[in-house]
């Protein structure tokens, strides 16, 4: 099936074993296209690409990170028209709003960019006499992120952008209702440099990646709306 859209795990477009529809909603007749259907084996699979990557991706300069990100938001920018029109069909939003959410996805990617520079820790006065205490802030590791339907590229750019931008490796469950955003931005991603693994992408049903996700013991954080 070469135009199925595939979930991306460890840097490799995986086919699964079932496929979904992806119907635009106002028009039952429009076939958007067939994404991959992964369950528990394919969010395991994720778990452990990310946590393979997540060492190094935490390690490299925080400049790469930031590269990463600006590179993703402009590309975001220059594809506005295409994932406006694709996030109007799959979800059914206006075509302006559509057009205006994918703009503030490429704006979060953005403001991450910068993000991914700055350093926030603190210095602290020990009770201890000529002791010092440093704070600094680490990446939690692998997170796993599961995002609804109602804003299918704006919900993962903002919780995919700071995570990536801290230093974490990512597992991205979008709505299986509206798989199209999010494919859009793996390929963005995998475009913009993104080392194999950091991201991962894992479309399907929530009872059974989102649960898969959430008990895994390798998963260090949940983001869900």
């Amino acid at each position: 099936m070469s135009d199925l859209k595939r979930n991306l795990i460890g840097g490799e477009w995986i086919a699964g074993t079932r496929v979904s529809e992806n119907r635009n909603p106002s028009t039952p007749d429009d076939l958007i296209g067939l994404y991959a259907r992964g369950g528990a084996a394919e969010a395991e699979a994720a778990v452990a690409a990310a946590g393979a990557a997540a060492p190094g991706w935490a390690a490299v300069s925080p400049q790469v990170r930031a590269d990463v990100l600006r590179r993703a938001g402009d590309m975001i920018l220059t594809q506005n028209e295409a994932l406006g029109r694709l996030l109007a069909r799959e979800e059914g939003k206006t075509l302006a709003e559509a057009r205006g959410e994918a703009l503030r996805a490429a704006q979060l990617f953005h403001f991450y960019a910068g993000e991914a520079l700055r350093h926030p820790g603190e210095k602290l006065n020990s009770i201890r006499e000529g002791v010092e205490v440093d704070v600094m802030r680490e990446p939690l590791g692998v997170v796993g992120l599961i995002t609804p339907w109602n804003f299918p590229i704006a919900i993962p750019a903002w919780k995919t952008a700071p995570a990536l931008a801290a230093g974490n490796a990512v597992i991205l469950k979008p709505a299986d209702l509206t798989p199209g955003c999010a494919h859009a931005l793996a390929e963005i991603l995998a475009a913009a440099g993104c080392p194999a693994g950091v991201f991962n992408l894992v479309m399907g049903r929530g009872s059974e990646i989102g649960a898969a996700l959430v008990a895994h013991p390798a998963v260090a954080g949940i983001s869900v709306t």
